[in-house]
């Protein structure tokens, strides 16, 4: 047995929005993160509708991981320097070399591609992205669907444009996939 059912590396926008459906969906979910999201820098998001324009991205990421604990998800402030993506269960290794298995892997990461790119994970440039700094991983779809069955892409790495709620969308549109696939029926989550 795994020790997941989902690990998603990364817990930005895309990774937290990801989890929250997933934990809400009753998944077992670790979240493993390196507290860097991007969104930390900004001190008003004024383009998310609906959310109110004195919000912080430190706000924001910290109701949305409440959430994503209140539905069951654990967190891990660590970096991840292993992934073996081969062969089910996935393994994925922390900095200290503590080895994470999961039947459902979902890389979201904006600035932390050297893990992608160090396991053979093929990256172009975001063209959505005028910094150029931002890659996404070839040959997967802004579903989030990579060639390898379980593992997904969230947010940016999808060839998204950089939107706070773009990025959220995305990755819950990739919460909802695991949650269904892993249920065996269409999840849906209404309030």
């Amino acid at each position: 047995m795994s020790d997941y059912q989902v690990i998603i590396v990364g817990g930005g926008v895309a990774g937290l929005s990801c989890a929250i459906y997933t934990g809400q969906a009753g998944l077992r979910t670790l979240v493993i993160d390196k507290g860097e999201s991007q969104l930390l820098k900004v001190k008003q998001i004024r383009n998310y509708p609906g959310l109110s324009p004195e919000t912080s991205g430190e706000e924001w990421m910290h109701t949305a991981r409440a959430q994503a604990e209140s539905a069951g998800v654990d967190f891990l402030s660590t970096q991840v320097e292993r992934l073996v993506l081969d062969r089910r269960p996935y393994e994925v290794t922390d900095q200290s070399g503590k080895v994470y298995t999961s039947e459902f892997i979902v890389l979201s990461v904006n600035l932390g591609f050297d893990l992608l790119e160090n396991h053979g994970i093929n990256l172009g440039i975001n063209r959505h992205v005028p910094s150029k700094k931002i890659r996404y991983v070839e040959h997967a779809n802004v579903e989030g669907v990579t060639g390898v069955p379980g593992v997904y892409v969230a947010g940016l790495l999808a060839h998204v444009p950089s939107q706070t709620v773009i990025a959220a969308g995305q990755g819950t549109f990739v919460g909802v996939q695991i949650a269904s696939e892993a249920l065996g029926r269409p999840y849906m989550w209404h309030d």
